[in-house]
């Protein structure tokens, strides 16, 4: 016990007198750290519901914009449908881009043909980043 308390104490000896330096953070790198995460994040959505011949079809339609720094590939959007009056989920399920490479910085549209009307939430947004490595965003936001 007495050989180990010795070697930590000749480390902290040579540690002290060589001086370890320590890097600077800088109020800019501070900055950096408190913005919010660069993600693919969904900005609008549009339910629309049309009657033909008695049966009830659905159009769920909205953008997306990509603001990483990388393009991203195979998006996958998740969503859940509310009932008009109440909490009670009626759809939910996901819709994926694929084929589709959205640069950094740009907006995208999708398409979904959900199976009932109400209230939309996106729940969570998957991609494929550049650097082959999957990523997600929990939106968990509600639309009109």
């Amino acid at each position: 016990m007495m050989q180990f308390l010795r070697t930590v104490w000749l480390c902290s000896v040579l540690l002290g007198s060589i001086g370890v330096a320590l890097p600077v953070v800088t109020p800019a790198a501070l900055a950096r750290r408190r913005e919010a995460p660069k993600v693919v994040k969904v900005t609008a959505v549009t339910l629309e519901s049309e009657n033909i011949a008695g049966v009830w079809y659905h159009r769920l339609t909205g953008r997306l914009i990509n603001e990483t720094a990388q393009p991203a590939r195979n998006i996958q959007i998740y969503y859940e449908i509310y009932a008009p009056n109440s909490n009670r989920i009626v759809d939910a399920g996901s819709a994926t881009l694929k084929s589709r490479v959205v640069n950094s910085q740009a907006e995208a549209e999708f398409l979904i043909i959900p199976n009932a009307a109400g209230r939309v939430k996106i729940t969570l947004v998957e991609w494929l980043s550049g650097d082959r490595d999957y990523r997600s965003h929990p939106q968990m936001q509600e639309f009109p």
